[in-house]
């Protein structure tokens, strides 16, 4: 039985350290310098463990020159859902030149759930060129006022 216990505590110690390890790679490898598919990989496993620690490396992300960089770093932070990013998503919605990444960011505030957020909603919806974001940011409202 003694054994029993020892290898369950060695194999319940090697995971947490072998998570430890994975978790400081997958944040490492956030680093705006680094290849595209590295990013993407590493932004979704930050999105899909939730992980705090990732945040800022993908605050920064959104802002990043590639669209696919942008569009993965928007959505994790809205898995994650740390209120810290929603400065950054608002932007994005407001300013970014990519549909789809505007339309993820939207997405991801709502998910975060800010009350910040909304000013930006008003405001996207008035400058909104992409008529699907637009309808959608219309039927948002709609409903927040009831109709």
């Amino acid at each position: 039985m003694k054994r029993i216990i020892y290898l369950l505590s060695f194999i319940l110690v090697f995971a947490t350290f072998a998570y430890a390890s994975d978790r400081e790679k997958q944040i490492a490898n956030l680093d705006p310098s680094g290849d595209e598919v590295t990013i993407i990989k590493a932004a979704d496993w930050a999105g899909e463990k939730k992980e705090k620690r990732a945040v800022d490396n993908l605050i920064i992300l959104v802002s990043d020159s590639r669209d696919m960089v942008r569009l993965h770093s928007v959505m994790a932070l809205g898995y994650i859902g740390d209120d810290k990013a929603v400065e950054a998503l608002n932007k994005v919605i407001l300013n970014d030149g990519n549909a789809t990444v505007r339309y993820a960011a939207v997405l991801a505030t709502l998910r975060i759930g800010s009350k910040k957020s909304v000013p930006v909603w008003q405001e996207a919806k008035e400058k909104e060129t992409d008529p699907f974001i637009k309808d959608f940011l219309q039927k948002m409202d709609d409903k927040a006022k009831g109709k």
